[in-house]
């Protein structure tokens, strides 16, 4: 298909870091790193529907009504041929996140059976084991009054729940791994497919000795069992995979960048520390905001089954259509003031964990260890400022929005005994 078959022309004035974001948007360009603000605000006031000629082309669209229209019609816009632009609109034919790239009923099957295992009061009893982990890392640099709050605890949370307290992994072998998650996430573009392979060498050797092992009533248990696919077939081995991959994915790279996003903001509000610490009842108020506004998945793709149409955009049958959570989540049509962190704010429905049959599963979880680390941080490092003459720093990677450093200083306080060594 060419551009003159399949588009109309787009008014624009969406030029912001010499990128015009409108007609020539790119989720890996620097221009939209460095103006991540500016360019969702654009997009939502005046083009709803953008335009990318990176990877082969593709559209986004940012504004919340649009956005959940999409989301729920899974027979026009269809998951199963990639969720990247770097992917294609078929897929790469290699490693897939399932769940995520199928399409109900099977996708349906798989959420009914995996899903009471992340309910609210299911993830309920990982808090203590949370706030262990989260203490043996403020631990680690506590005395010295410094850290990078990336590297040095919002990395390794995330990875040391999903190891630890969902698959009862022993800490001496994560390192790697956890290198390996790290850089198949938010690495460099051209090292994440060998850092994917070791990621999914490790869970083959996995499910392989849980196989052999008696069930132990997890999650785990189901994604060996499997489901049916649609032409009523067991699922196939590489699917069961697929869906420990997609849980890794998601439940390490997004929650690391809102935790990140989490400490930066109390550096930047004191007045929300002051509140938050007198108020606690207001915690979950800020987790949800700060998720909201600091989505970590700034778009995922749908592609067109059918020549179909996008707030008056025309879009063709097998056009790649990006859902912009991150532009979303902040549609002053939704939501006033909808850039700033409210703590009074109760936001119900929040568009950074998706909407409609492939909403995020792990939703709680994420709150949950949000919610836990703030805690800590409060109680252990109020006074958090970012170090002088510092600055946190940002790359865009595929789908994901990552802070990549975040150098904090406080006032040093004591180590703490804690026994979250071993899961």
């Amino acid at each position: 298909m060419t551009q003159e078959d399949t588009t109309t022309p787009i008014e624009t004035d969406g030029v912001i870091g010499g990128r015009d974001h409108f007609t020539d948007f790119d989720l890996d360009s620097p221009e939209y790193t460095e103006h991540y603000d500016e360019v969702l605000d654009a997009l939502l006031d005046r083009c709803p529907v953008a335009r990318s000629e990176a990877f082969g082309g593709y559209w986004v669209v940012a504004r919340a009504e649009d956005f959940k229209r999409c989301a729920v019609d899974h027979k026009t816009f269809t998951s199963t041929r990639g969720f990247e632009p770097a992917h294609g609109n078929e897929g790469d034919g290699g490693m897939k996140l399932y769940p995520l790239q199928i399409d109900p009923p099977y996708q349906t099957r798989w959420r009914q059976a995996l899903g009471p295992y992340f309910g609210v009061k299911a993830v309920a009893p990982l808090e203590a084991g949370i706030r262990e982990h989260a203490d043996y890392l403020i631990d680690s640099f506590i005395e010295r009054g410094s850290c990078d709050f990336v590297a040095e605890f919002a990395a390794q949370l995330p990875a040391r729940v999903f190891f630890g307290s969902f698959l009862h992994v022993p800490f001496d072998r994560i390192g790697p791994i956890q290198k390996a998650t790290d850089d198949a996430i938010r690495g460099p573009g051209e090292g994440r497919g060998a850092a994917w392979g070791i990621v999914g060498e490790f869970l083959t050797g996995y499910l392989q000795e849980r196989a052999e092992q008696p069930p132990k009533g997890d999650f785990v248990d189901v994604v060996l069992a499997g489901v049916e696919t649609d032409e009523g077939e067991p699922a196939p081995y590489e699917h069961k995979l697929f869906t420990m991959i997609d849980f890794l994915a998601g439940g390490i790279g997004t929650t690391s960048h809102t935790l990140a996003s989490m400490a930066h903001h109390l550096t930047t509000r004191p007045d929300h520390v002051e509140r938050l610490v007198a108020e606690p009842e207001l915690r979950d108020n800020a987790v949800e905001e700060i998720i909201r506004i600091f989505a970590p998945v700034t778009a995922l793709g749908r592609t067109a089954t059918v020549d179909t149409e996008i707030a008056g955009q025309k879009i063709a049958a097998g056009d790649l259509v990006m859902l912009s959570e991150a532009a979303a989540c902040r549609d002053p049509r939704v939501v006033d003031n909808p850039s700033e962190v409210e703590l009074d704010r109760r936001v119900p429905v929040n568009l950074a964990f998706s909407y409609g049959p492939h909403r995020c599963i792990g939703a709680h979880v994420a709150r949950l260890v949000m919610r836990t680390a703030l805690d800590e941080v409060l109680r252990r490092m109020p006074d958090l400022k970012v170090a002088p003459g510092e600055a946190p720093m940002f790359s865009n990677s595929g789908v994901a929005r990552n802070m990549d450093t975040l150098p904090l200083v406080f006032t040093p306080g004591a180590r703490e005994v804690v026994a979250a060594e071993s899961p």
